[in-house]
């Protein structure tokens, strides 16, 4: 037949009722004596019928979709979290969605609203703001993973952390605060005195965490600290901070994350000030794209693909999704005065 095999092409082949034929495709909801359903198998191998795997999704209340939104898909670390998720969740069957708010939480809404509709099987969700809005998930049941929402105390560094109240929704968040107190204390361990931050915006809680962290070690090290410098998680915000640092007079700086490390690398190599040898560079949550800067990048470093099994297990209820905590690690390389060989270092302080 030229065209596509219907259902109701398999039920007259097989001699039975479209209904008969759902319940063999579907597994349910009532049971199909076996001499039918072989019956039925073989109308559809013949025909090469093909089921309609949305329609036979919804039938079961759920789709084999899972969702990621994300405030900024061209940060590298988010970047690298979606594609070790798509990995994690094509390995159990599912395909994954991915949206970007681009820092916007009226996008963030709607985006996160159009999945629901979707009937996704379950939400990785790193927002625009901490805490979360979570009355927008009120209403559904769809398993839930957060990634940045407070959970009380720090964790030492990631684990998934059931959220009393909420039956079905978890947080996979890493400790903001040991990540900067890790940065600047390889600062530290390098003899370097006058250590400056660049922080995130002023007012969000994970710029606000790796500050404290950075004041931790600085105060750990009886070394003075100084106004933190706000600007975007962004490659322009690392490059405009760069006034700012030399007006510091620093001889060192931690920037929250990779994009500004790029950033500040690319402002000071613009001004003149060579690195490490004027001002050594440390930034937080790497991913191998900082191996190829100029000079290649310290990181602290929360692997991707680590916290992408976490996640994947607590949505999928994988025994106990928690585990141990994924413990951030210093990966040391030239822009601190490591050399251009790159060497983990684990944390032993307490």
């Amino acid at each position: 037949m030229s065209r596509k095999p219907t259902r109701d092409d398999v039920a007259r082949l097989a001699g039975t009722s479209t209904a008969v034929v759902s319940y063999v495709v579907n597994g349910g909801p009532r049971r199909v004596r076996e001499e039918t359903r072989q019956r039925v198998l073989r109308a559809i191998g013949e025909l090469g019928y093909r089921p309609n795997a949305l329609a036979k999704s919804l039938s079961h209340g759920r789709t084999d979709l899972y969702a990621l939104l994300v405030p900024d898909l061209a940060n590298p670390y988010l970047a690298a979290l979606a594609q070790a998720l798509e990995h994690e969740f094509f390995a159990r069957g599912k395909v994954l969605l991915v949206g970007d708010s681009h820092d916007d939480p009226d996008r963030e809404t709607l985006i996160l609203e159009a999945f629901l509709r979707q009937q996704i099987a379950g939400l990785v969700w790193y927002g625009v703001n901490q805490p979360l809005p979570l009355d927008l998930l009120e209403e559904s049941h769809v398993p839930a993973v957060l990634l940045n929402q407070p959970t009380g105390p720090p964790q030492n560094g990631s684990r998934a952390v059931g959220l009393s109240g909420r039956p079905g929704i978890w947080s996979v968040s890493a400790d903001e605060r040991l990540e900067g107190r890790l940065a600047t204390e390889h600062l530290v361990d390098h003899g370097r005195r006058t250590i400056a931050i660049v922080a995130g915006p002023n007012g969000r809680r994970n710029a606000r965490e790796r500050v404290r962290g950075w004041e931790k070690a600085l105060r750990r090290a009886d070394l003075p600290s100084s106004a933190p410098i706000h600007v975007p998680f962004t490659r322009e915000g690392g490059r405009a901070s760069v006034d700012h640092v030399l007006e510091l007079g620093a001889d060192a700086v931690v920037a929250s994350n990779e994009m500004q490390a790029i950033g500040l690398l690319n402002g000071l190599h613009l001004r003149g000030v060579r690195v490490p040898e004027d001002v050594a560079v440390i930034g937080i949550n790497g991913t191998p794209l900082a191996e190829y800067a100029s000079p290649s990048l310290s990181m602290v470093e929360m692997p991707a693909p680590a916290v992408a099994d976490r996640i994947a297990r607590a949505l999928n209820g994988e025994g106990d999704a928690g585990g141990a905590a994924i413990a951030p690690y210093v990966v040391a390389r030239a822009s601190c005065g490591c050399g251009d060989v790159s060497e983990r270092i684990e944390d032993g302080a307490p």
